[in-house]
C-alpha cells in the first residue's frame, strides 16, 4: 500500500513561484512514498495550436525557461510517475500533422532532462497504483467521479485547472471516489491569459491518496 503525492499541472514556465516548497511540504507531512505528476508539465505554449499572443510565439526562449522550472522539480523529487497531457504532447502531436515520425522526435525524458526514476505514461494512458486510476484528464469525461463511475474503480485526474475537491460515490456492493487535484499554475502569466475571461480560476493545490481508500485534496494557501 502507498502514499502518494499528486502533482497538479505545472505548465512550466508558468508553474507559481514557491509550488514546489508547497508540494515538499505536502509530501513530508503525509509521509508519502510515491509521486505522481498529474500532466502537462510543460505548456509548449509557442507551439499550441491556437491563437496566441505573439511574444510567446519563441519556443527555444520558452523551452530554456521551462527547463528551469522542471529541474526544481526534478531535484524535489528523483523519482515519479508523469502522465503526458495535452499540452506535454504538443510537439509529438506536430509530428502526426506534418507527417513526420515521433520517433525522429527526443523523447520526453530526453527533451525535459528527466532523471531515470521519472516514469512518462504516454498521453490518454492510465497509471494504476493500489487499485486506484491515475490519469491527467483529457480522456473520457469531464469530472473524476463520472470517469470513476464509468471505470468501476476510483480516479484521480487533473487537465481542469478550476476544479479541486474529492467526491464519493457508494452503493451497496462499494465505495469508489474522483478527486481533481488542482493545479500549481500562475495564472498572471502571459500564456494562462487566456482564462481572463472565464470567471472560474485556477485553484492552487495537490492530491494526497493513501492507501488508495483516503482521498485529500490540499489547497495551497497563498
Amino acid at each position: 500500500m502507498s502514499r502518494v503525492l499528486v502533482i497538479g499541472d505545472t505548465h512550466a514556465p508558468s508553474m507559481r513561484e514557491g509550488y514546489v516548497d508547497f508540494l515538499l511540504e505536502t509530501y513530508h507531512a503525509w509521509e508519502c512514498d510515491q509521486v505522481v505528476h498529474i500532466g502537462d508539465l510543460c505548456d509548449h505554449t509557442a507551439l499550441s495550436f491556437h491563437l496566441k499572443n505573439p511574444k510567446l510565439k519563441n519556443p527555444i526562449h520558452e523551452y530554456e525557461m521551462a527547463q528551469e522550472q522542471v529541474a526544481t522539480l526534478v531535484e524535489a523529487f528523483p523519482e515519479a510517475t508523469l502522465m503526458m497531457g495535452n499540452h506535454g504532447a504538443l510537439p509529438y502531436r506536430w509530428c502526426t500533422e506534418v507527417g513526420i515520425p515521433t520517433e525522429f522526435m527526443k523523447s520526453p525524458k530526453d527533451l525535459w532532462q528527466l532523471p531515470d526514476g521519472w516514469k512518462v505514461v504516454e498521453r490518454f494512458g492510465q497509471h494504476m497504483i493500489d487499485d486506484v486510476i491515475y490519469q491527467h484528464g483529457d480522456r473520457g469525461r469531464a469530472s473524476a467521479i463520472l470517469n470513476a463511475k464509468d471505470e468501476f474503480k476510483s480516479c484521480v485526474q487533473g487537465h481542469h485547472h478550476s476544479k479541486a475537491g474529492v467526491t464519493f460515490f457508494a452503493n451497496k456492493h462499494t465505495r469508489i471516489f474522483g478527486m481533481q487535484v488542482g493545479c500549481g499554475v500562475d495564472d498572471s502569466t502571459l500564456a494562462m491569459q487566456y482564462g481572463v475571461k472565464y470567471t472560474s480560476k485556477s485553484i492552487l493545490g495537490c492530491g494526497v491518496v493513501l492507501d488508495g481508500i483516503t482521498p485529500i485534496f490540499e489547497p495551497w494557501q497563498v
